[in-house]
């Protein structure tokens, strides 16, 4: 009798991660939900990575590939995966022991296909707790505004679990999109599906310095990723309160509120405030050429590398 598919399967994408590989392995099998297939795969690593998963023998179905970037290593490990339920776990990062547990529990009480999410535990190098972010909960009709301005909720790409039949309606990870993929996959499961927040740190999320969170690439590519999505989203697709009938003004209120949320941001994001407060110059004149002006000294002495803040 062949055995049955697996209620979870975990998607471990690696890519010379053998300093913390074996971390992110343990947390995934010492889960106390233990009906997962946990899938790693080799973005062509030249560390020890193979090494380090393959010593896991059955435990670990692992694969190997040519480097294409994460979005088409966890796009492999999709079209491997058994289970009802998809997640995935950077390899520097770890799941607490019963993160697929209550996440599962969560979803099954939906009776629809849907995403949850859990606050996060930030860690450093060495393991070390330095914080962690209580994730909001937002409306469907509000999510998304909340996305495209990188609000802290973007911080749940990082600890969301879905049903497989969401792939079905959203397809697989952009390629497209080397460092911004998790955001942009989180903006389509937002799009067509309900995002439910089980609380509690349930996510660890290392800080080091090889993280591509602090590349020039990502900085690069962020703030084009938001340009493409502000101008191919309607602002009343972002503000359910904007109607046909709708105000230059109540535009120009909807365009402050983005403007000032991605000023918050901090670099990069800052960048992509400045088209927006001239925008709402009209109707804002003595507010937006106040922040327009410290935008442009922010533009003027810009030699941070720092990464967002999520403030909204």
């Amino acid at each position: 009798m062949s055995k049955p598919p697996p209620v979870v399967s975990v998607i471990l994408p690696v890519y010379n991660g053998e300093n913390y590989l074996r971390v992110s392995i343990e947390s995934v099998l010492q889960q106390t939900f233990q009906d997962f297939e946990l899938i790693v795969v080799d973005d062509g690593s030249s560390d020890a990575s193979g090494d380090i998963a393959r010593s896991y023998g059955e435990q670990v179905k692992y694969v190997y590939q040519e480097n294409t970037g994460v979005a088409g290593a966890v796009n492999h490990g999709l079209r491997l995966a058994t289970g009802r339920y998809i997640s995935w776990l950077s390899h520097d990062d770890a799941f607490h022991p019963n993160k697929l547990e209550k996440q599962v529990t969560a979803l099954s009480q939906v009776g629809a296909p849907a995403v949850c999410y859990t606050d996060i535990q930030r860690i450093d190098s060495e393991g070390r707790d330095v914080g962690e972010y209580v994730l909001p909960e937002h409306s469907r009709s509000e999510v998304l505004r909340h996305i495209l301005t990188c609000g802290q909720i973007c911080l749940a790409a990082y600890s969301i679990l879905y049903d497989r039949r969401c792939l079905d309606q959203v397809g697989q990870y952009s390629v497209k999109w080397r460092c911004a993929n998790d955001v942009e996959m989180l903006l389509r499961l937002a799009r067509n599906f309900s995002l439910i927040r089980v609380p509690g740190t349930l996510m660890q999320v290392r800080e080091h310095e090889e993280r591509g969170l602090y590349s020039r690439s990502w900085a690069l590519e962020v703030v084009e990723y938001y340009k493409h999505q502000l101008n191919a989203t309607p602002l009343e697709d972002l503000f359910a309160e904007l109607t046909e009938e709708s105000t230059w003004a109540d535009r120009a209120k909807a365009r402050l509120w983005m403007a000032e949320n991605y000023a918050l941001g901090g670099y990069p994001l800052y960048k992509l405030a400045l088209p927006l407060f001239v925008r709402s110059l009209p109707a804002y004149p003595r507010h937006s050429l106040r922040r327009i002006f410290s935008l442009l000294r922010l533009y003027a002495n810009d030699t941070s590398m720092r990464p967002p803040t999520s403030a909204n």
